[in-house]
């Protein structure tokens, strides 16, 4: 059965349903076993107590909503600039820098040195999302060219002793021992090799020489082979391993032309004979199986 604009019309103003609709209706509840009875509240008797279930998921009447306090000034513009960075790809990458641009003009205005506070931003944001590693360097390099500061605080910042220093730090907790902080050292693993990338980035848009990604290699092989016989350390030696992985495999390209690449090579090739060692698991030997496929 179909309705004319006329059928409705006259429905809204009858408010009436025709007998043969009403028909229908009650032969698909049947069908159905639905019931359509008007739904009445049913009240308390006098005597009747409160339903303790309800009451305890009654909204407190004093609950009050929490109210952040809107940043301003210095802090207002460095959310900014986060805010575009975090929203910064291929292909919004030119509407993306100039509103950086006017962003980190608008900072210029505001009192003292924020330079150090712009470089952590665009690092940290690197590090937390490392696929788009090179538009937030590339944009960084715009940003420098345009500010004397923010060149110079770039220039002082070591990154590769950084990373070098964080390798150093490397934890491991189980998830049973502490949830919270397995969860953490995990971040901080991720962040870790974030840097790395970080740093191969750097190479691929010439800020840092080739060389560095040997000396790099060299200093993971190091504790490779300063922790490899020590069985307590396992945990922390795999993720060195993740760690050369991650250095082999986005530098590849890099290295693959250099004079070096034989002694990494040779390297390599050696690791994954380490069977031996009581502080090298077979994961570990199988990823640099893996790693020595790609020679």
């Amino acid at each position: 059965m179909r309705y004319t604009l006329d059928d409705f019309q006259k429905c809204a103003v009858d408010d009436i349903l025709t007998t043969d609709i009403k028909e229908k209706i009650d032969s698909l509840v049947s069908k159905l076993g639905i019931s359509i009875n008007e739904v009445r509240k049913v009240k308390r008797g006098r005597g009747e107590g409160k339903n303790d279930n309800w009451e305890k998921h009654r909204p407190d009447p004093n609950f009050k909503t929490t109210v952040f306090e809107e940043k301003v000034g210095k802090e207002k513009i460095l959310t900014q600039v986060m805010a575009c960075l975090n929203k910064l790809n291929e292909k919004n990458y030119e509407k993306g820098k100039e509103q950086i641009i006017e962003i980190l003009a608008q900072l210029d205005k505001e009192e003292g040195d924020n330079s150090s506070d712009i470089i952590d931003i665009f690092v940290n944001t690197s590090l937390s999302n490392p696929f788009y590693c090179k538009h937030y360097i590339k944009m960084l390099l715009e940003a420098v060219l345009i500010q004397e500061q923010y060149n110079d605080t770039f220039i002082k910042r070591d990154f590769i002793q950084d990373y070098k220093n964080r390798l150093q730090q490397i934890e491991y907790v189980s998830s049973d021992e502490d949830f919270n902080k397995h969860c953490n050292i995990n971040k901080e693993n991720d962040r870790r090799r974030g840097l790395c990338i970080f740093i191969i980035e750097l190479v691929v848009q010439q800020v840092y020489d080739e060389e560095n990604l040997y000396n790099i290699f060299t200093y993971l092989i190091e504790v490779l082979e300063e922790n490899e016989t020590d069985k307590a350390l396992t945990n922390i030696t795999e993720e060195i391993v993740e760690n050369i992985n991650v250095l082999f495999t986005t530098s590849y390209d890099i290295i693959k032309s250099q004079h070096y690449f034989d002694n990494i090579k040779e390297t390599l090739r050696r690791c994954k004979e380490k069977k031996d060692k009581a502080g090298i698991t077979k994961r570990m030997l199988f990823k640099f199986m893996d790693i020595c496929d790609k020679l």
